[in-house]
């Protein structure tokens, strides 16, 4: 019974140490966790929008894909109708054409060939990756190289979507030079068309080259 009650205090005055022990490294500490989660929640912001990115980045890969199926679709319908006016369709079909449609006609296939080389060069680069190779091993990006990765993804998100923009309005331009052919007074609507479409590459690539300067200072800055 003795025993049984040396034991019983003995297990007491452990638990009084352990919870003092405790007590004293909550003190100690008490800032420690807040600058953790601090941390941890900067991390894992910089992770979602990693996978925003990367949603948006397959999507306009995807995009890409239907665009050019649109491109050949569209490609079809010229063959089609040329076909359908000219039952033998050659070289001397063209003969007899004003020279205005002619050049109509071929402005309109340079056109919808840029249309479709755009979405074709973004398919075949080197897709982006949630991870980095290094000589031997595999690794996820984490703090601050993370955060500048997200911003060179992002400025790639936006060249798709220029490239996207760029493309769709080449289409434009290849139907209202196609139209040219047959209507001439249709060549004067793509005039204001070809200015919106350079002015918003011009405008597009001056924004672009700024980003890069300045992850370019950014990166220097880490090194």
């Amino acid at each position: 019974m003795r025993k049984l009650t040396i034991i019983f205090h003995k297990a007491e005055d452990l638990g009084f140490y352990a919870s003092s022990y405790n007590a004293l490294l909550l003190k100690i500490f008490k800032y420690v966790p807040v600058i953790y989660l601090k941390g941890s929640n900067m991390f894992g912001q910089q992770k979602e929008i990693e996978c925003e990115l990367f949603g948006t980045y397959n999507k306009n890969l995807d995009r890409f894909f239907s665009l050019i199926k649109f491109t050949f679709v569209i490609f079809g319908i010229y063959i089609l109708t040329l076909s359908n006016l000219y039952s033998n369709l050659n070289i001397h079909a063209f003969d007899n054409v004003p020279i205005i449609s002619t050049y109509s006609l071929l402005a309109c296939l340079l056109f919808i060939s840029i249309a479709l080389i755009i979405p074709f060069s973004q398919l075949v680069l080197p897709k982006e990756r949630k991870f980095k190779q290094l000589e031997s091993s595999i690794q996820f990006r984490e703090e601050d190289e993370l955060k500048i990765h997200n911003k060179k993804l992002y400025l790639v998100v936006q060249q798709q979507d220029h490239y996207y923009i760029s493309s769709f309005l080449l289409i434009l331009l290849s139907l209202i030079f196609f139209c040219g052919y047959f209507i001439q007074f249709a060549i004067c609507v793509s005039i204001p068309v070809f200015i919106i479409t350079i002015l918003y590459s011009l405008t597009f690539s001056e924004w672009i080259k700024r980003e890069n300067k300045s992850i370019k200072i950014v990166q220097s800055n880490e090194g």
